[in-house]
Parts: structure tokens; sequence; C-alpha cells
């Protein structure tokens, strides 16, 4: 595995990143982050995303699967927990689409501690799931925390960003709410 000193070589190691990512040759991008001491942790982005920020975001939950176990068991923690210049995390952006669950699950898993992670606005995975009115991913983030948070007091993070605006809101402004009733008529 090679270190990434030059500037032109990593230009073109994230070139080469990001086109096999929006490509999505899954391939291409497990082949190319052996090759890097990082691994799936690089830095890929002027706005300090991983490549596991990247193929989350661009809604590849299998690469995500099989990029996460590239991953040793142990001694990852800080990196997995990386944000972006957003402060969101690989977990912030799974739960902006439902079909990510299975790597939202797998996330979890190896970081438990990026349930509780919030971004720029103070909004965590579960917040962001409702914003974007994701159901599946609102209803398996919201039972992860009822196993971890046991008084009221505990699960206010999770319901009210740093502006006060809670889910209720957010879903509201967002056009989320009752989204169900308006596509079945």
């Amino acid at each position: 595995m090679a270190e990434i000193e030059d500037t032109k070589d990593k230009e073109e190691l994230d070139r080469a990143l990001y086109n096999a990512l929006t490509n999505g040759d899954e391939k291409e991008v497990i082949k190319l982050c052996n090759n890097i001491s990082e691994g799936p942790l690089y830095v890929m982005t002027i706005h300090k995303d991983t490549v596991l920020h990247m193929a989350t975001y661009s809604k590849q939950s299998d690469l995500v699967l099989n990029l996460l176990e590239q991953l040793p068991e142990t001694g990852h923690l800080s990196e997995l927990t990386h944000k972006n210049d957003a402060e969101n995390t690989i977990l912030h952006e799974a739960a902006t689409a439902s079909r990510t669950l299975p790597a939202a699950r797998a996330i979890l898993k190896k970081a438990p501690k990026l349930l509780r992670s919030q971004n720029d606005y103070g909004e965590t995975p579960l917040f962001q799931a409702a914003r974007y009115g994701k159901k599946k991913m609102f209803k398996f983030l919201a039972d992860e925390v009822d196993k971890e948070c046991l008084t009221e007091e505990d699960r206010k993070v999770f319901f009210r960003r740093k502006d006060k605006a809670t889910i209720l809101h957010i879903s509201i402004l967002a056009d989320q709410f009752g989204n169900e009733r308006r596509n079945s008529q």
C-alpha cells in the first residue's frame, strides 16, 4: 500500500476514485482502496469526504458493505467516525436513503457512537432520515435510539437540533409529513 505524497498523484487518485464511484465500478473502487494505506477511509474530496462517505452518499449499499469488510475489527474507530466539512459522518449519509439500510446496520455495528453524532446543524442521523422522509431508515434508527436511551432527557439530542427545530418541524418544512397520503391519491 502506498502513501500519497505528491499532489499530482493525489489528484489522479481522487479523480480515479471519483470516476469509479460515479460509474458504479465497485471492483475498481476496491482495487484503488487496496493500493492506499488508508483504504476506504482515504479522504478524497475538498470537502473532506472519505471513500466511504462518497460510496454511502451515492447510495451504493453493497459497495459500502464491501468497503466496511476491508476494515479491521478494531483500530479504525476514530477514522470511521470522521466528519466531512458539513460535519456529516457516513451514518448521516446513509440516513438519507432507505436503500442504504443494510449499510447503516453494518456501520452502527462497527461504530455505535455514530448514532449520537451531530452535524453542523445539530442533526443526528435520525434527524436526517426524518428530513429526507426515509421512513424505513427512520424506523430503524429510532429503534436503535430506543435501545440506547432510557430517559427523555437522553433522547432530546436526537429530536431537536441546535436552532431548536424538532423532527416534526423539519418533516413539515421539508414536505415529508403526510407524503404517504398524498402519494396514494
